[in-house]
């Protein structure tokens, strides 16, 4: 389960974004300031953020605006946030971008849901470099349905797949998966099955929940409830999201199965 682990602190580790973050220029004073993240100082780390972005930094900017959102070391407030997320992004930075792109989205933070401003962000956010804004621009393309949005979002994984992005190759296998059962086409289907099978066998926390929620659910592939307990048990110890709903939903079919076995069926 050590990839699961891994992804696990990938996504966590997103939103703060420190001296690490690629494509942006290193600042001495994020050590100081990472250090106190990692002491819980959040009010220094506040105090030191602040004095950096000052300087017009949009890391800094970025993270200060991340610190208002949560109310970690200030006030929380999302309003002011938005601001500092905004500053940050006409800066360029690619996070700022892609955290307004995705609570556009959403309509999360206070803003109203508008899918066009979602999609601008991203965009500015996918050319800065920045792959997981790449993914969700696609994810929206794909939503829209038309062969001309899917041609345009097949186009911009393409090139994230080459490099086996994850969640580049997940969104694809879900696109054909979907395609699949629209056009009645089983080798759709089965080659976003394939896909989602080999992140699962990697340890891609998305496509465990995913190949779990088809095994519970039986549609696209047989039932089998046993194997959705052992992929939901896995991802319960890991603390993933959602997953201990799950395997409580898994628990509750099998009891209810074993309670009422299905009749078998008469020879003729």
């Amino acid at each position: 389960m050590k990839k699961i682990i891994l992804a696990s602190i990938i996504a966590l580790s997103s939103n703060f974004a420190l001296a690490e973050t690629a494509k942006t220029s290193i600042d001495p004073a994020f050590a100081k300031i990472e250090t106190m993240v990692k002491a819980k100082d959040m009010k220094g780390a506040y105090q030191e953020l602040d004095k950096l972005a000052k300087t017009g930094n949009p890391q800094a900017i970025y993270n200060l605006g991340y610190l208002t959102q949560t109310g970690q070391g200030t006030a929380k407030d999302e309003k002011k946030a938005i601001k500092l997320y905004e500053e940050s992004a006409n800066k360029g930075y690619p996070v700022a971008n892609y955290v307004l792109g995705k609570n556009y989205m959403a309509g999360t933070l206070g803003l109203k849901q508008d899918i066009n401003k979602a999609k601008q962000y991203l965009e500015k956010a996918s050319k800065q470099g920045f792959d997981d804004a790449t993914v969700d621009l696609a994810v929206l393309l794909f939503a829209e349905g038309t062969p001309a949005s899917d041609k345009l979002a097949l186009q911009k994984l393409d090139p994230l797949i080459k490099k086996d992005n994850y969640q580049a190759i997940h969104a694809k296998a879900l696109y054909d998966i979907s395609l699949g059962f629209k056009t009645k086409n089983e080798a759709s289907i089965k080659q976003g099955l394939k896909g989602m099978q080999d992140l699962a066998q990697n340890g891609y926390i998305p496509a465990l929940m995913a190949v779990g929620n088809m095994f519970t659910n039986g549609k696209i592939v047989p039932q089998n409830l046993v194997e959705a307990k052992k992929i939901f048990s896995a991802l319960a110890k890991e603390n993933v999201p959602q997953a201990k709903e799950s395997l409580a939903v898994v628990d509750k079919m099998i009891a209810e199965t074993a309670k009422n076995p299905p009749k078998a069926e008469k020879k003729s």
